[in-house]
């Protein structure tokens, strides 16, 4: 893992979170201004919820993980990330009456269970493991849980680009006054470092956090937290492939259940299940009647809701 490699020669995670987020939103910001400037636009009302998202969502969740990732190995820290789905859906279950079927909950014991043998959990000791590391990977997975759920809310009136804007902006201010961007650009690092910087704030965070906000936006949090379980498999199989390493039977196991879980997952039919974020945010089709969406065949399937962009707060 590139972050992993950085910490081995010195650099602190805190350093790595500042220098990942200014350069994922500056590189945002420019994509924005010259594609689509109309994403940039928000309401000065939400600002307290932009700052809450950066702060609490963006800022401790990144050091949480980092942190937790300089502590024990990185297969335990992604397992310990990956108990989030857990608590997003008793949260949604408890305070958001969201429906908790069957299908639900079997996809997302599948799912953690097969993130645990993806990651090599079996081999994992916890006892012998750093204390701080586990109770700090354990932080971030709630810090995690939070920035899915409230960024689910901000989805109801923004798109996911302009959450990852302002999110990660205020993020980027408020680590830069706990240490100087001067700092990290006068340091001293070479021109792999630099490079390492970069892979990391575009393709492990800008890309990652855009793309998964953006099935926020379509199936919520719920869903969305299960099916990024694949995630690890991906970088399983990515490393059989490219850097040869070794995928033992019990990995293998642990990515057929993920892939179920997944497949479980959206054949499960949801009785009143609450709206996506998109279909709060999007105008309503233009064949409705009476407030309710028509098929091309003219037969009612469900109810609308509408809220304009400028209407209240997020």
């Amino acid at each position: 893992m590139v972050a992993k490699s950085l910490f081995n020669i010195g650099i602190p995670p805190i350093e790595l979170v500042l220098i990942r987020l200014i350069l994922s939103t500056l590189t945002l910001l420019i994509l924005l201004s010259l594609f689509n400037p109309q994403a940039i636009v928000i309401s000065l009302r939400d600002l307290p919820y932009f700052f809450a998202l950066g702060i609490v969502g963006v800022a401790g969740m990144q050091y949480a993980y980092y942190y937790t990732i300089s502590k024990i190995h990185v297969g335990p820290a992604i397992l310990l990330q990956y108990i989030s789905p857990i608590w997003v859906s008793l949260y949604a279950y408890l305070f958001q009456r969201e429906p908790l079927s069957k299908g639900k909950i079997t996809s997302l014991l599948l799912a953690v269970l097969g993130c645990y043998f993806v990651v090599g959990g079996y081999r994992i000791d916890l006892l012998r493991l750093n204390k701080i590391g586990i109770v700090s990977g354990l932080i971030g997975s709630l810090f995690f849980t939070f920035y899915m759920l409230f960024g689910e809310k901000g989805l109801k009136k923004y798109n996911s680009w302009t959450l990852i804007l302002y999110g990660f902006g205020f993020a980027a201010v408020f680590y830069s006054i706990l240490i100087s961007p001067v700092k990290i650009i006068s340091g001293g690092h070479s021109l792999k470092v630099w490079i390492a910087f970069v892979y990391i704030a575009i393709f492990s965070t800008l890309i990652p956090f855009g793309l998964y906000l953006k099935g926020i936006e379509h199936m919520r949090a719920t869903r969305a937290s299960i099916t990024a379980t694949w995630e690890p498999v991906v970088a399983g199989t990515t490393a059989y492939f490219v850097l040869g390493e070794v995928l033992v039977p019990l990995q293998v196991l642990g990515g057929i259940g993920v892939i179920a879980a997944i497949v479980l997952l959206q054949m499960a039919r949801e009785k009143a299940a609450p709206p996506t974020p998109i279909e709060i945010r999007q105008p309503p089709h233009p064949l409705t009647t009476a407030g309710r969406h028509l098929s091309p065949h003219g037969e009612k399937v469900g109810p609308t809701r509408n809220r304009g962009k400028g209407e209240g707060n997020v």
